[in-house]
This record gives C-alpha cells, sequence and structure tokens, in this order.
C-alpha cells in the first residue's frame, strides 16, 4: 500500500519530535529500586569483672626537710644538713643508692602578711627550703625501722609508707581470665532467660583498674616517738571486660 507524505507546516516536525520524547520511556524509571531497611542483628553485651588478691612485696618509704631563714644560702644550708644525715643513716642501714630518689625539692620566699589598711610594697623577710626523698624496699618488713631512722636523723616533714606490687603483671592477667568468665557466666544465664543461644563473639573491650595502693597514713613528726607498727595487708587487682555476642 503506498504511503502519503503530508505537510504539516513550520510546527508539524516540533510536534511530531515532541511527541516521540513524552511516548520514550525513561532509563531511570525503567528499573526503580525500593530500600526496604533491614532488622538490627540480635547481640548481647555483658560486662565481666575480676579481682585478684595478693599481698604487696616493696614500700616506699617518704620523708622530708624543710628549714627557714633570712637567706636562701642559710636555708638551703640547714636542709641540706638535714638531708645529709639521712642519706648517712640510709647508707648504714645498707640502703643502695639507686633505690633513693628525690621526690621535690622547692626554694620559696617568705613575705609578711598583707595589710589592706595600710598596703606596703612586698619585701622578702625570709626563705622555705622543702625537701623530700623516696626510699624503695623490696624487703616490706624494713619499712618501719627505716622510717624510724629517718626520723632520729631530723627529718621534721610529713613522713609515709606506701606498699606496691612490684610486679602486678601476672596477677592482672588473672583478674582479666576471671573477668571473661564472669562476662561469659552472665551472657548464658540471660540468654537461657530468654530461650535464646549465644553466637560467636563479635566484639572484646577492656578496661581495668591498678592494684589498692594500701597506703599508711601521713605522720606529722613531732617530738620523740616510739616504734612505728605497720601493716601491709592485701591489695586487690582488678579488670573489666565488656563482650558482645551473636545471638541465634
Amino acid at each position: 500500500m503506498p504511503y502519503r507524505i503530508r505537510a504539516f507546516g513550520p510546527w508539524g516536525a516540533s510536534a511530531i519530535a515532541i511527541g516521540l520524547s513524552l511516548s520514550t520511556p525513561s532509563p531511570c524509571s525503567a528499573a526503580t529500586t525500593i530500600s526496604v531497611p533491614s532488622e538490627p542483628p540480635r547481640a548481647v553485651v555483658m560486662t565481666g569483672e575480676g579481682e585478684v588478691k595478693a599481698m604487696p612485696d616493696q614500700a616506699v618509704v617518704s620523708a622530708g626537710a624543710v628549714t627557714q631563714a633570712k637567706t636562701a644560702s642559710e636555708a638551703v644550708a640547714a636542709n641540706s644538713a638535714i638531708m645529709s644525715r639521712a642519706f648517712s643513716t640510709l647508707a648504714s642501714l645498707g640502703v643502695p643508692r639507686a633505690s633513693i630518689a628525690t621526690a621535690g625539692f622547692s626554694l620559696e620566699p617568705q613575705y609578711p602578711p598583707e595589710n589592706e589598711k595600710n598596703p606596703q610594697p612586698r619585701v622578702i623577710i625570709g626563705y622555705d627550703v622543702s625537701n623530700s626523698i623516696s626510699v624503695t624496699l623490696d624487703d616490706v618488713t624494713r619499712a618501719g625501722s627505716v622510717l624510724d631512722a629517718l626520723i632520729e636523723a631530723g627529718v621534721n616533714h610529713s613522713a609515709g609508707v606506701a606498699f606496691n606490687i612490684k610486679n602486678p603483671r601476672p596477677l592482672l592477667d588473672e583478674a582479666r581470665e576471671v573477668a571473661g568468665k564472669d562476662a561469659l557466666r552472665r551472657a548464658q544465664i540471660y540468654a537461657r532467660a530468654v530461650r535464646a543461644t549465644l553466637g560467636p563473639v563479635r566484639s572484646i573491650r577492656e578496661g581495668y583498674g591498678g592494684g589498692v595502693s594500701s597506703d599508711v597514713e601521713t605522720v606529722v613528726v613531732t617530738g620523740s616517738r616510739v616504734a612505728t607498727p605497720l601493716a601491709a595487708g592485701e591489695q586487690s587487682i582488678s579488670a573489666t571486660v565488656t563482650v558482645e555476642w551473636a545471638v541465634k
């Protein structure tokens, strides 16, 4: 059958082109994807705690001297005399020099009290010198006698004793094992209660506390003293762990 072609005028071709463009499907509209949010994975998160106790095997004795004088050199000289006697005393007790450390040293100018009614320029009236040491002992039973000897040598500032565990790492590892088992035990209890089954472990996060130091209360040295009785007592090494399990 023969085809007939008609002329549509200046707007005819445009009309045909527009009609074709409207009838052609868009590539984007041909495949439309609808996302459905999936349920979060089922999981149980539990924290376990572990604690291990042990006797301390190290003592740290602290002591110091404070001196005052009108000049800095006089205050330093007076303080040095006391601390020299302290070092000599420790040497006579067989304490190695490597076990003695300076914990702090300060030289502070002293001023008269301020008078608001009669303000005056601040003038130095003297100097205070403070010097303190720490002595590490591997024999905790000697802590009391060393402290007494330092006081007899002339230390006149605060003195005290702290007990430590020299190498807490093995005890910390024990506490970690206890904490892990505790977390598993708690998770199993809850899983049974809700009729679920623990799956594989998804994450483990650790947090732990160090040994609790059994410090002897600081004493202010005044007058004559009797022998100092000390008891180290037990110390605790603790650990915590948070574990997440998948739930079946």
